[in-house]
């Protein structure tokens, strides 16, 4: 008895060459280019769960691989928090002590040209959604605020 046995392959990141011996062009997408560093003091517009909406500043310093972020929104609401950068994504985690107890959130933003970060954030205790939140920048910090 003959078994006939058909074998496909597929590789990976592999092209074929065209039957004139060229390979076929891949366009990559340009990277929008990346911001070195995100210091400085920006505008902070968000919307909360419920759909209100909130302003205020925010202040983002750089510490040798890590950022601090400050923000300042409404009236008394200043709180701190811890931010990492890879590529163009910014996360940052904070704590805010209430009347209530301690609320901890993160941002998570992507970063844009300008530069200008596009994030939403969650907390707990919270409603277990994510609301909106755009920082966009305003100015460099002076030098003894770095």
């Amino acid at each position: 008895m003959l078994c006939r046995m058909l074998l496909i392959v597929t590789l990976s990141g592999v092209t074929a060459n065209r039957p004139d011996g060229t390979q076929p062009k891949t366009e990559k997408p340009e990277a929008e280019p990346a911001i070195a560093d995100l210091s400085g003091y920006y505008t902070c517009k968000g919307q909360e769960a419920n759909g209100k909406a909130y302003s205020g500043i925010a202040i983002i310093s750089k510490k040798n691989d890590v950022y601090v972020v400050q923000w300042v929104v409404g009236v008394g609401n200043n709180f701190t928090g811890i931010g990492i950068r890879q590529a163009n994504t910014f996360a940052a985690s904070w704590a805010l002590t209430t009347e209530k107890g301690t609320v901890r959130g993160v941002n998570l933003y992507r970063v844009e040209s300008g530069p200008r970060l596009i994030g939403r954030w969650a907390t707990l205790p919270g409603p277990g959604v994510t609301q909106t939140e755009t920082l966009t920048f305003l100015k460099s910090l002076d030098k003894e605020e770095e």
